[in-house]
């Protein structure tokens, strides 16, 4: 599996992780900023923006393909499947994250008995039959929910239709399928510091969430943005950004200390 990346900035090492039907264009400015004070390194998931699809779409090859471009030790920053993706990097590789930022991000995306604060399975299961019949229908209707109740929705929704990207049916439906995993367990078993931001008024990832993932790691520091939808990033720009810093200057002064 091979996957396109790119580096810009001096500085301690950071990893973005986009979400699903997009490509790490999406970060836009928030990636700038960040080059300001960070090493970035922007990866385009499999099969999506301009990383080529794969023939192996489990969640143990993307973890490797996504090890195998980034650095030996970063921060790592997720969004949406990016931060299940993230999680799961660091059930694996534990040494190599620093901190781990989770973005509008469920560590089990789709409900289960015990985990009420997720999208319902049904929906989940229409979702994937409504890709399979009009993809470009689909992801449409994918963008406009993402950006629902946000005080800047035009905005948000507009950058994403501006990014989303072409790919191959089948690597969109791979990729999506990957939201099925369930990393309940790397976020309880993590020790080096983890934030999760959530939007309050987030279509896919309920604000609710707040309440039940701390339960999971007592170390989880959770922030809901008010008037926020799922792009917390671009709504609140300046906001996540101070959020992301604080957190990595936390680790790094203490690394400085040391």
């Amino acid at each position: 599996m091979s996957l396109w990346y790119e580096t810009r900035g001096r500085g301690p090492e950071l990893v973005l992780l986009h979400g699903w039907g997009l490509s790490s264009d999406i970060w836009g400015d928030l990636a700038d900023g960040l080059a300001e004070r960070y090493r970035v390194t922007l990866i385009d998931l499999p099969g999506l923006g301009r990383s080529a699809p794969a023939g192996d779409m489990s969640l143990t090859a993307v973890v490797d393909a996504l090890l195998e471009v980034a650095p030996d030790s970063a921060h790592w920053v997720g969004w949406s499947l990016g931060g299940q993706l993230a999680l799961s990097v660091a059930q694996r590789a534990p040494e190599r994250i620093q901190s781990l930022s989770l973005i509008a991000a469920n560590p089990c995306f789709v409900a289960r008995e015990d985990w009420s604060c997720a999208m319902a399975p049904e929906v989940f299961g229409a979702f994937v039959e409504s890709l399979a019949d009009n993809e470009a229908k689909t992801l449409q209707r994918f963008a406009a929910l993402q950006t629902r109740g946000s005080a800047t929705a035009r905005n948000e929704l507009k950058r994403l239709k501006s990014v989303i990207v072409s790919a191959e049916p089948q690597a969109l439906a791979s990729a999506l399928m990957l939201l099925e995993c369930d990393l309940r367990s790397a976020l309880a078993g993590m020790s080096c510091p983890v934030q999760l931001m959530l939007g309050a008024e987030d279509q896919l990832v309920p604000a609710e969430l707040a309440t039940q993932a701390p339960a999971l790691n007592p170390r989880l520091k959770v922030q809901v943005l008010e008037q926020s939808a799922h792009l917390p990033f671009v709504s609140h720009a300046g906001q996540v950004l101070d959020m992301l810093s604080a957190l990595m200057q936390q680790v790094d002064g203490v690394d400085a200390a040391g």
